[in-house]
């Protein structure tokens, strides 16, 4: 599904840990990083292929990164060179982890604006998929 670019200090694609920091972040923003959150993460990485073990050491790097890292422009460069409809996914998941605590501060919706434009997914589309997130959680 996306490209395959592994980064020399460590076994992750680099395109993983981007995603995998961005997703971090989101749920980060707000303060609170709760056990549903990750969970989200997980479930996203393996409904993209990955397995469990890539997984857990994935998120365990990344969030020692992202602790690290203050610009998100970093963990979105390579993001953006995916296609749009992966793009789109990213939004969505990314919604999902905000949204997850049923509430959203206007920290992790300027996030969700930044990164959208970032990774230059269209408003519309940004609002369809928060309304549909929302949709899901409140029914």
């Amino acid at each position: 599904m996306f490209f395959k670019k592994q980064n020399k200090k460590n076994n992750f694609d680099n395109i993983d840990q981007a995603i995998c920091m961005l997703l971090i972040h989101a749920a980060r923003v707000d303060e609170i990083y709760e056990d549903q959150e990750k969970k989200l993460i997980k479930e996203y990485f393996l409904k993209i292929g990955k397995d469990k073990e890539y997984i857990i050491e994935l998120v365990r790097y990344c969030e020692i990164k992202e602790k690290d890292s203050v610009e998100i422009i970093n963990m979105t460069k390579e993001i953006k060179k995916l296609d749009y409809k992966n793009r789109l996914e990213i939004i969505e998941i990314m919604c999902k982890i905000i949204y997850s605590d049923r509430q959203l501060c206007n920290f992790e919706d300027r996030l969700i604006r930044k990164v959208s434009g970032l990774i230059y997914v269209e408003n519309r589309d940004v609002g369809e998929i928060k309304l549909k997130v929302k949709n899901d959680i409140y029914s």
